[in-house]
């Protein structure tokens, strides 16, 4: 049975569960620290003699050009996967025939059989999650409770800044109605952006007038611990939304979404100048609310006026990833190390490091599904060769008759992320529980989070008298 086989069997069960206890324990029992078979290229090295490749030379060719996001391994080296060809052998996943072909033991066939189904079960529901109907959804409700509670406080503490902050995000409930009208239903993507754009831009101007306004007649704020913690958490939960819009808007090439998305990140701007104000508050100095907004206000009409540009180009002369948000991250980090790392490696030139990415990304999507390519469909050969010029332009490679060359730049960026790789690939191997500086600071932030809820009172007390 091959993996293809597989996955139609596990259509055929209609994504039962029940493989899922059992495959928990043994995927605990062989993968590292997270127990994820996208977590590491183990399971991919199995998967390949699960597929009928039984000779190390044939199983180093394939997994030296796999391509999959979900890890920070800069590159599969001939090294990495005898590492993996001894931890095999060590915990009895594979046999050593007598003419030194490879085969699965029955363990290690459960293994592969079970990681893969994990794969699918989890991509079927993080596919739901990176979805614009779940996004549109999830940001209406935090955007109605964030409002809410902005409004209330700001009326409380008498901060401009906190009821500026809360209006707005309930203005952008408008948006979200954009974006299901004119983009979704109606295809008007464009047009849909030009208008979340235009209400951002209605904001700035309305954050520059309320500023000059403080700013000329500052308005006494009382700051409270309430205030403080709506701060943060509105901080939170905007950035995780830009993550999302940024992502879903990425994966479905939803240019209305990604606006949005740069629309949530000058909203954790915005927050950030509330809690600003409300520290500068403390000593007196009320004029600092209203400054912080009109700078706040400065950055919201170039992001504006620079997406506006965009949009306004020809059709032809468009490109939906010029726009770049937060999500551009994940594809820029792994295609920045996959082009380093297959440079560093061998001579190679334009041509064959495409058809390479192209072939490992293909194998990468049969084995991790979803997490290949991050749930973005469009990612191909064209999106690495834009990627390879801009390295080129950066100055981190140089390009002589096709063939790629790492400048002395490229190479400490390469060795930069090996020493990323090699720190959490350490991390993640499990001998003991060892209290480190993160279970510290964990445990801090948690007491920390006690004591305002046991004292809050008494600070506000405090705070009131100064």
């Amino acid at each position: 049975m091959t993996i293809v086989e597989l996955k139609s069997e596990y259509t055929k069960k209609k994504g039962s569960l029940s493989h899922r206890d059992e495959g928990f324990q043994i995927m605990k029992k062989y993968y590292p620290a997270r127990s994820e078979p996208h977590g590491n290229f183990l399971y991919a090295f199995l998967c390949l003699i699960y597929d009928g490749m039984h000779e190390l030379d044939k199983i180093k060719r394939k997994m030296r050009i796999l391509f999959i996001s979900a890890t920070n391994q800069v590159i599969i080296g001939d090294e990495d996967v005898d590492e993996f060809y001894q931890i095999a052998r060590r915990t009895k996943l594979i046999s050593i025939n007598p003419n030194n072909s490879i085969e699965l033991t029955e363990e290690g066939r459960r293994l592969v059989k079970v990681s893969y189904y994990h794969n699918l079960f989890t991509s079927h529901y993080m596919k739901i999650f990176f979805s614009e109907k779940f996004v549109m959804a999830t940001t209406a409700m935090f955007l109605i409770i964030l409002s809410l509670l902005k409004i209330f406080t700001g009326l409380n503490i008498d901060s401009e800044g906190m009821l500026s902050d809360g209006f707005e995000n309930l203005t952008d409930l408008i948006k979200i109605a954009i974006i299901g009208i004119l983009s979704i239903k109606f295809k008007r993507d464009k047009l849909a952006s030009v208008f979340i754009i235009i209400m951002m831009l209605f904001t700035g101007g309305s954050l520059i007038w309320s500023g000059i306004v403080n700013l000329i007649n500052p308005g006494i704020i009382n700051p409270s611990t309430q205030a403080y913690v709506i701060g943060f958490v509105s901080i939170a939960l905007n950035a995780a939304l830009m993550f999302l819009k940024s992502i879903v808007g990425r994966i479905s090439g939803n240019l209305s979404l990604l606006s949005d998305s740069k629309d949530s990140e000058l909203n954790v701007l915005l927050s950030t100048s509330v809690l600003i104000g409300l520290t500068f508050a403390i000593f007196k100095l009320y004029f600092v609310d209203g400054l912080v907004g009109i700078i706040i206000a400065v950055i919201i009409f170039k992001e504006g006026f620079k997406i506006i540009q965009e949009l306004f180009k020809k059709e032809e002369d468009f490109d939906i990833t010029t726009i770049k948000v937060f999500a551009d991250n994940i594809y820029d980090n792994r295609l920045t190390a996959y082009i380093l790392g297959s440079i560093r490696r061998e001579s190679i030139t334009r041509p064959k490091l495409l058809k390479n990415f192209e072939e490992g990304l293909d194998i990468g999507r049969l084995y991790y599904e979803g997490f290949a390519d991050f749930f973005y469909d469009k990612l191909n050969s064209r999106v690495l060769e834009k990627h390879i010029d801009k390295l080129n332009e950066g100055d981190f490679i140089h390009i002589i008759n096709d063939e790629l060359f790492l400048s002395s730049k490229g190479l400490k960026a390469f060795y930069k992320a090996k020493a990323r790789e090699f720190s959490e690939r350490a991390h993640n191997i499990r001998v003991s529980f060892k209290f480190n500086f993160g279970s510290l600071v964990v445990i801090l932030v948690f007491l920390l989070f006690i004591l305002l809820i046991i004292f809050g009172p008494q600070i506000n007390i405090w705070i009131s008298t100064l």
